[in-house]
């Protein structure tokens, strides 16, 4: 166990390889239905045994998983919908980065791998939250928060072209208004903020999926 320990720490290369896999999987597990969190597991399993090797090397400082717990109980508070504009987000994957430099010593090996991992996380976290909830993929999969259906409507009840307004966000998930009816919709094109005109394109059992268009 020893000698694997000394050569994970002392190599950056793998220090970042195995850094990078662990947010990869955890990553996967967030985006994709019917893992069963078990990708998630081993995601965190495999990080909290690189800082835990970094620990037993005694490079590493205890304090730097606090604060990279911290940083990321942060950021999924804005994810989860306390929206400051991407302010925590910021402050959390700061966190998140500074937890990581110190957790694996705070050299030019913790800096170069920190880095790293921040940088896998903040694109991971763009491609999840901006790009693929636009995806035909995503949609076919069956992922995402489909919003309910108000009791009493049917989807069956509206056309494929018609127009109405979003009456909240679509981020890309919100609920338009038609004829005077709110309904759970998916935006298909890009995020629009509230009053956006949309247009349906699709119908599917759970939701429409609409166009914002273009003022």
């Amino acid at each position: 166990m020893l000698p694997l320990v000394d050569v994970v720490t002392h190599s950056t290369v793998l220090t970042c390889l195995v850094l990078v896999v662990g947010i990869f999987l955890v990553t996967v597990e967030a985006l994709l239905p019917h893992t069963f969190g078990l990708l998630g597991v081993l995601g965190v399993v495999t990080i909290a045994a690189l800082l835990y090797a970094y620990q037993l090397a005694g490079i590493g400082y205890w304090f730097g998983p606090v604060i990279a717990t911290l940083g990321l109980a942060i950021v999924l508070v804005e994810v989860v919908g306390i929206s400051c504009h991407g302010l925590l987000t910021m402050l959390g994957s700061a966190a998140i980065g500074t937890g990581l430099f110190y957790s694996l010593g705070a050299g030019e090996n913790a800096g170069i791998a920190s880095t790293a991992g921040i940088t896998v996380t903040l694109s991971a976290m763009f491609f999840a939250l901006k790009l693929l909830p636009l995806s035909t993929f995503w949609r076919n999969s069956g992922s995402g928060n489909t919003l309910p259906l108000p009791e009493g409507l049917s989807l069956k009840d509206v056309d494929q072209g018609t127009v109405g307004i979003a009456v909240t966000a679509l981020r890309p998930f919100g609920f338009v208004m038609i004829s005077g009816k709110r309904y759970p919709a998916r935006s298909t094109n890009g995020y629009s903020s509230i009053g956006s005109k949309v247009m349906v394109t699709e119908i599917s059992k759970q939701e429409l999926l609409v166009s914002v268009q273009q003022r």
